[in-house]
Formats: structure tokens, sequence, C-alpha cells
């Protein structure tokens, strides 16, 4: 039986994908247009353009992060270790990476004030305690290096118990830090939370900007008008043989198609509305229970309209509410 040499096997591999990424920045510099960096130019130059993108930074770190622990004199086995950058390469597959990404670009200032308030609490807790706790207990706050390890976990309220206070002023700055620490996280919670919030719901108004373009019943319309409708409608999808509205129930919405198709049963029979037709809107404009049933006849993507909405758009933009009145009259005469 033939002996496998598994560990030169995996550094045949290892170097193998360093070279595979090496020439994957050639190739991308040369196909990828970077913003800034003219067409017509040697290669040296667009690989150069290329590493100043983010993406570009991430697969240089990729190529040498076995290369430079090598060259710096580790074993083969301690360099592969730093393959573990290749997951870098990863994060921009992600969505929720990238998005992430947005939020602690847009909450940087914000992040760093409380990082910042963060490091006044540590230096000046672990400097109090060690005044206050230094003689009794020098060899737990002996030394200001000692007590900030009080103080780091006291203020992240780990709270180990390796390193109590044991006077009584020292147990009060204990309570005062422990407050702070929570105090400090939960800015940070907040601020995180209102970027993920304004993350998505920027997202959200892109999406449904890009499916009111579609429609072609807001064509004509300009963007600030396209702006001020994208704010006001709703995403709703609808799987095959679902009731959007029944006959009788109370008006509260009104919908456009995007995608497929609906039957609206009428009296007179059954009809069909498809992308850029709309529904719903008499029980909006006179007041009055649904007069008909509405069910999507395969998947579809709509958009709605509340009342609450439809009035402020009736305020906002009175040439839409009058070509949403006469396709109306139009649809009972």
């Amino acid at each position: 039986m033939i002996a496998v040499d598994w560990a030169g096997l995996i550094g045949v591999i290892v170097w193998i994908a360093t070279v595979l990424f090496a020439m994957e920045i050639i190739l991308r510099a040369k196909f990828v247009r970077v913003t800034g960096v003219p067409r017509m130019m040697g290669w040296v130059r667009a690989v150069n353009g290329y590493l100043r993108t983010p993406a570009g930074l991430i697969n240089m770190i990729a190529v040498l992060a076995i290369p430079i622990p090598t060259l710096a004199g580790l074993s083969d086995q301690s360099a592969r270790l730093f393959g573990l950058f290749w997951v870098l390469k990863y994060a921009r597959y992600s969505a929720g990476l990238v998005l992430l990404g947005r939020v602690l670009r847009n909450a940087a200032d914000s992040l760093l004030s409380v990082m910042l308030g963060f490091l006044i609490v540590l230096i000046a807790a672990a400097n109090a305690m060690y005044l206050l706790e230094g003689e009794s207990q020098p060899d737990q706050f002996g030394s200001i290096p000692l007590a900030m390890w009080w103080a780091i976990v006291t203020l992240t309220t780990t709270g180990y118990g390796d390193v109590t206070p044991l006077t009584v002023l020292g147990r009060l700055l204990g309570g005062i830090v422990m407050v702070c620490g929570i105090a400090m996280f939960g800015l940070m919670a907040g601020i995180l939370a209102s970027g993920f919030a304004d993350e998505l719901r920027r997202r959200e108004f892109l999406q449904t900007w890009d499916l009111v373009a579609r429609v072609p019943f807001f064509h004509d319309l300009g963007a600030d008008k396209i702006a001020a409708v994208a704010r006001l409608l709703k995403r709703r999808e609808m799987s095959a043989g679902q009731v959007v509205m029944r006959r009788g129930q109370s008006g509260d919405a009104m919908y456009f198609v995007v995608e497929g198709e609906v039957e609206v049963d009428l009296v007179s029979g059954p009809v069909r509305l498809a992308h850029g037709q709309f529904f719903g809107e008499m029980a909006l404009i006179t007041g009055e229970p649904r007069s008909v049933t509405v069910t999507a006849k395969e998947p579809c993507l709509l958009l709605e309209l509340d009342v609450a909405d439809f009035r402020q758009l009736a305020g906002d933009s009175p040439e839409l509410l009058r070509a949403i009145a006469d396709e109306a009259g139009r649809r009972r005469s």
C-alpha cells in the first residue's frame, strides 16, 4: 500500500489556491472597470486601481495570507492557519454582512463617541480603584494595569468575580461602573438597531421605487412624485388562488398589479387584470363596501395603498387621484 503524504498534499493545494487567487486579481483588474481609473492603461496600473477597492483589498489579503507568515519564518503548518483569512472572500456574497458593513459605516461617528466614553470610564475606574483598593489588596489592585482588568470585567457586565473590591467606597465605585457599562452597551445596541431599521427602510424604499416605476400608470409622474408614492405603497405577494379582497368587506386599500394576474368576479362575468392595472379603488372613493371579489389566478406581486395613505396621496397629488377616479368611472360605464 502506498502511503499518502497528506501534509505535503495539503501544502501543494494551499499554494495552488494562492496562485489562483493572484491570477484572479489580474483577471478582475482587466475585466472589471474601476471608478476613476481610465480604461486604456497598463495592467500594472489596472491592478493597482483594483487593489484600492474593498474587493481588491480582500483578494490581496487572501493572496498574502500564507506567503507573508512563511517568509517571516513560521513553519508550514503554522503559516497555513492564516488561510482562515480566505473566508473574507465570501463576505461579498453575504447580504447580511454587506448590510452590517453599511450600518457600521453609517453609524461610525456615533459608535466611536460611545467607545470613547467607554474608554474614559474604563481608565477613570481603574485609577479610582487603584487608589481605593491598592493598599488593602495589592495583589489584585496594586497597579493600574491590574485594576484595569477589574474595570474591564465590571464595565462589560461580565463579572467573573475573581477580583472584587472589599472597601465600602470600592463597592460603591463598582456599582457605578456596572450601571455605566449597562448604559453604554444599551446605547450601542440602540445605535445599531436604529441603523439596521434605517437601512432596511432604505432597501425597501428602493425596491418599491423600482416596482412603482414598472407600473405604466405611474410612468408620467416625475421623480419627486414617484418618491412620494413609493413611500406609501407596500409590497404584497399573493399565491395562486389566494383571495385578495371579498365582496361586502369594508374598503381599506387599493392594489396595483406589478406581476401576475388577478380575477375580478363581476356580476356580468369574471374579468382578469394584469401588469399595470389596479383595483379596489371604488371602495376608497365612495366609502361603500367592496362590490366584487378579487382572487389571484397565479402568483402575484401587488402594491397596496391603504385608505389613510390614499387620502394623503389625494391631498399631495390631486392629479393622480383624478386619474384614478377617471379610470374608475370608465370601468363603471
